[in-house]
């Protein structure tokens, strides 16, 4: 098992006169309003300088590498020399494993320690690990250090707050797989009551994706359920899910991307609701919120009150997992497939196929990429990571899918609209969807579904059977070549593809 260690072993952090320590929300936001935006709704509002991740810029460190001495010594010296915030808060909740965080900021940059505080949860005693971040924002340099084994990092110049919250999550997805054998998901969760063959069924599902790839809209999905169905929104981004395939929410609120958001009534009204702070978003010279522009950036961003959107739970504990949806975007496979394996499903884990969006990277956005776990923010060993996905589904009863949330036929081709991808889940969920096994494709597609229509979504309206037979050969070959890349890898989840 590997030791976390305290931060103050390595750092010292001096009690100075000056210094914030544990202030409330009100009293960081008296701090941090004087560098919110103005608008109308009177909501809290930041532009930081750096819009999105680091992610060129970040490393994994062992404490002793001269490197990250170097940097240690120069936060060192600014927590000595200036004054500093520190804020607790806690991560998940609906389990035993919660994890106290501790941020430590500059108070030149009070916004991101009440944006840290409103996200998670408070701290209760009964947290069972800890990690700790330190955000230096005016530092001279972009650097992000991550020192895994003594659950501490350390961000150099940026004050996105995306990059303060998931130092504090990745931390505390390593220490689960690591020391208590769980993992922690780049997945939304919720819960769907449905009535199928005249009995109510509660119905646990993950849904997968990449920043951007409809993931939350999905989660928010009501599909106009009618009383006694319903849904229960639980968790939005990171979730954790235990051996017995037990599933429970990491933060209170939710950090959504607002592009599009107008256009997700759930959502919109929610991110306009007293309560919600917004950063990258767009303020016209009348002081009115627009969403919609994106010339501020495109990866404008809200944190918004769990209780505030609709349909929510009170809980964050889904309980059991039945149902998994892997979002991905692609021009050459159906709404959704079916997997019919444990091995598929944890190779598509690992595979995490979509594209980058402008929360990954603004200028490479729309470029393929693959992402073991759907997710950037693994730490060491994403063989490990699947492998210990796939014991979590080993003989438990669940079923898969994968959701495809862009176009058939390339950018010009068909568009799957949102409408259609809740209609194609919802089928799923009710068994109202008659698959076949596609030798061409390796998984099961869709022939027939009740009550639609589904002659436009069909593969041969955008290619020929030789072109199809082709374009999946060359899919099969990249995503074995990609397999044979994660060192340690389960044989039979290499095979299933």
């Amino acid at each position: 098992m590997t030791e976390i260690n305290r931060l103050e072993k390595y750092i010292e952090f001096p009690m100075k006169p000056d210094d914030k320590l544990n202030p409330t929300l009100c009293e960081l936001w008296e701090m941090a309003k004087v560098y919110s935006v103005p608008n109308n709704a009177g909501l809290p509002l930041f532009y930081p300088k750096v819009k999105s991740r680091s992610a060129k810029f970040t490393k994994n460190y062992e404490i002793d590498d001269p490197e990250a001495q170097k940097y240690l010594k120069d936060v060192q010296d600014f927590v000595k020399n200036n004054e500093m915030i520190k804020v607790e808060a806690r991560i998940g909740e609906g389990s035993e494993l919660t994890f106290r965080s501790r941020l430590f900021v500059s108070a030149k940059y009070p916004q991101l320690a009440y944006m840290f505080k409103k996200n998670l949860f408070e701290p209760n005693g009964e947290e069972i690990e800890q990690v700790d971040v330190i955000t230096i924002p005016e530092y001279p340099e972009r650097k992000v250090l991550v020192f895994p084994k003594e659950g501490v990092e350390v961000i150099l110049g940026s004050d996105y707050y995306g990059e303060t919250k998931m130092a504090a999550l990745r931390l505390a997805m390593y220490i689960a797989r690591e020391k208590h054998g769980a993992l922690g998901l780049h997945a939304g969760s919720k819960a769907y009551n449905l009535k199928i063959n005249s009995e109510m069924k509660h119905i646990g599902v993950l849904i997968f994706g990449l920043s951007g790839t409809g993931k939350t809209t999905l989660v928010c999905a009501t599909h106009d359920l009618k009383t006694p169905e319903s849904i229960e929104i639980i968790q939005d981004d990171i979730n954790f899910i235990d051996q017995n395939l037990f599933a429970w929410g990491s933060e209170k609120n939710f950090y959504i991307k607002t592009e599009g958001i107008t256009s997700q009534p759930l959502l919109f009204e929610a991110a306009k609701s007293t309560g919600s702070i917004l950063e990258n978003v767009y303020v016209n010279e009348k002081g009115e919120i627009d969403f919609d522009n994106l010339s501020i950036s495109s990866n404008g961003r809200a944190i918004v009150e769990k209780d505030k959107i609709p349909y929510s739970s009170k809980s964050y504990r889904m309980g059991k997992v039945d149902v998994l949806f892997f979002n991905t975007r692609r021009d050459d496979l159906p709404p959704i497939l079916k997997i019919d394996s444990v091995e598929k499903a944890a190779a598509i884990f690992a595979l995490g196929e979509s594209t980058i969006t402008s929360a990954d990277d603004p200028q490479r956005a729309g470029q393929p990429v693959r992402t073991v776990g759907f997710n950037p923010f693994i730490i060491d060993d994403p063989a490990k990571e699947v492998n210990t996905f796939k014991s979590a589904l080993k003989g438990k009863e669940f079923k898969a899918f994968i959701v495809n949330t862009g176009y058939i036929g390339g950018w010009n081709g068909l568009k799957i609209k949102p409408a259609d991808t809740f209609n194609f889940v919802e089928k799923a969920l009710r068994d109202e969807i008659k698959f076949e096994y596609d030798p061409l494709v390796g998984f099961e597609v869709p022939v027939e579904v009740e009550g639609m229509d589904i002659s436009k979504f069909k593969i041969e309206n955008f290619y020929s059977k030789e072109e199809y037979a082709q374009k999946m050969k060359r899919l099969r070959a990249e995503r074995l070549e990609f397999l044979k890349t994660l060192d340690g890898l389960d044989k039979d989840i290499v095979e299933s593809i």
